[in-house]
């Protein structure tokens, strides 16, 4: 017999991507129920580069403190071929001035996703372990979702609306019939955890090791002599054996040539690399999101950051429409901006994967001949620094052509952006600030402005800022200006005209 309950949200899979929404749908107050099919959070490592616009995620929620103290902060690569330190470049401030942020962190998705259920539990949620969607059905009112608990109970939940946050493999994405296209990599790639001993690989670092067709990755976690080592199984072996780690430790030995002991191992994978992706992200109340919607290469690790970006742009719209605050097509938004987002960065990280693994021989010719003098020539470039760091960070994504987005731009700030990073001459930075997940409206400038008078009519909860600093080194000159932030912190507007940041909230409140 079926038991029938009903809430706001129902989210299938806790994961990094469904705990985060989990954790955004809390902070907005919205009630959800969130099933997953495993008894517990994961025990392995699996993804562990959490990103700069990820840790200012986690700022919003109030753990970013403790994720950065269970994790490692990389503080330089080095690069190695033929046995030799080709390169050692300096990343600890490879994001100076563009995020409080500014380098990645190493922290196994063991541990974000503990982080992450930690949080929802101090807010009184529970994941419903052990518990499997079976089917699911919608009408233009709603959805039901059918699934059995952990005791094999049918449990029946009437829904506004379901995301589904449950994996590569997703049900949901199945259920709602969203073809998955794209392709796989030919090579098998492999994952190991382990506690090693080495005169040269130490400290935490990032060790790069090239060779001849492909790499070998070390990645400091935390613990001393603790790495995540990630390389290709060599030409020649079979690509359907399962591997153990003791069958391919002498060949990481061979490869890299540095001395090294492997004294235990925590954990041993291998995989195939997949590219694909979703052409639509909704359909009609039903979401997919994360690896469900899209996954792709490990290269920049980007893959979990952009499943929790992904949450934190899906949660507040739905939140926001189940308050009858925004119209529907602000929840299309989720839509358009994510899968173009999904699209660009399949097509980055598979430019970059192709440069690291050699796939073909155009490829290899650059990577070996000449990367370590990209590298070199970018540690010594501070511009350059500052354009790759908004691309592996995720603080560089934006949405110009957005819905939600009214066109207008000052200095180097355009609307479309996430809010640029600053700080105040008395040491504040802007996002502490902008913590509350709410439109906020900012005026920068010397006049005496009142928020009554530029938010009348307004029917939505807007925070107003004023400042009379303006730093210069983001909107050059400029003065007497208004920002419109999101929810999400994403400029809607920006420009000396206040009448568009009203006309954009009676827009999205039609």
């Amino acid at each position: 017999m079926e038991t029938s309950n009903k809430t706001q949200v129902v989210i299938v899979g806790a994961g990094p991507t469904g705990l985060s929404m989990a954790a955004q749908l809390v902070r907005h107050n919205i009630d959800f129920i969130i099933i997953e099919k495993n008894e517990k959070t994961t025990t392995l490592s699996k993804a562990i580069a959490v990103q700069a616009r990820t840790l200012e995620i986690f700022q919003e929620l109030g753990i970013v403190e403790e994720a950065i103290k269970r994790g490692q902060e990389t503080t330089s690569l080095n690069l190695f071929y033929k046995g030799v330190r080709r390169l050692n470049v300096n990343v600890t401030d490879l994001g100076e001035g563009l995020s409080n942020f500014p380098f990645a962190l190493s922290l196994e998705q063991s541990k974000t996703e503990a982080l992450l259920l930690e949080y929802i539990q101090s807010k009184g949620k529970q994941v419903q372990w052990k518990s499997e969607l079976t089917h699911l059905e919608q009408n233009k009112n709603g959805v039901t979702v059918y699934y059995k608990d952990s005791n094999g109970k049918e449990q029946k939940v009437e829904t506004s609306y379901l995301a589904g946050c449950d994996g590569a493999k997703s049900v949901v994405r199945h259920e709602l019939n969203l073809p998955f296209k794209g392709s796989t990599e030919p090579k098998l790639f492999y994952v190991a955890d382990v506690l090693l001993k080495s005169p040269v690989i130490k400290g935490s670092a990032l060790y790069m090791y090239m060779i001849k067709k492909g790499f070998v990755l070390f990645f400091p976690l935390e613990g001393e002599g603790h790495y995540r080592i990630v390389g290709v199984i060599p030409e020649g072996l079979s690509t359907d054996h399962e591997y153990i780690f003791s069958e391919i430790e002498k060949t990481i030995k061979e490869q890299i040539i540095s001395p090294v002991n492997f004294e235990k191992l925590q954990w041993f994978s291998t995989y195939k690399v997949h590219t694909r992706k979703a052409d639509f992200f909704m359909k009609g109340r039903c979401f997919i999101v994360g690896d469900a919607a899209h996954i792709h290469t490990p290269a920049g690790g980007q893959g979990m950051n952009t499943g929790i970006q992904d949450g934190y742009n899906l949660a507040w719209k739905i939140a926001y429409t189940i308050r009858g605050q925004a119209n529907k097509e602000v929840l299309k938004s989720y839509d358009t901006e994510r899968t173009a987002n999904a699209k660009h960065l399949l097509q980055t990280t598979d430019r970059m994967f192709d440069l690291m693994s050699g796939v073909n021989p155009f490829w290899n010719f650059l990577r070996l001949n000449f990367f370590p003098l990209f590298l070199k020539i970018i540690s010594r470039n501070k511009m350059i620094r500052r354009q790759i760091f908004p691309l592996i960070s995720q603080t560089g994504i934006a949405y110009p052509n957005s819905y939600l987005t009214s066109p207008g731009s000052i200095g180097k700030v355009n609307a479309g952006d996430r809010m640029h990073y600053f700080v105040f001459s008395n040491g504040k930075q802007i996002f502490s600030y902008l913590t509350e997940p709410v439109f906020k409206l900012i005026y920068f400038g010397s006049e005496e402005v009142k928020s009554s008078v530029l938010l009348q009519d307004v029917k939505m909860k807007v925070v107003f800022h004023s400042f009379q600093e303006i730093p210069t080194s983001v909107f050059d000159n400029e003065a007497d200006f208004y920002i419109l932030l999101r929810p999400d912190n994403h400029i809607s507007y920006i420009g000396k005209d206040s009448g568009k940041c009203r006309e954009m909230m009676k827009k999205i409140s039609s």
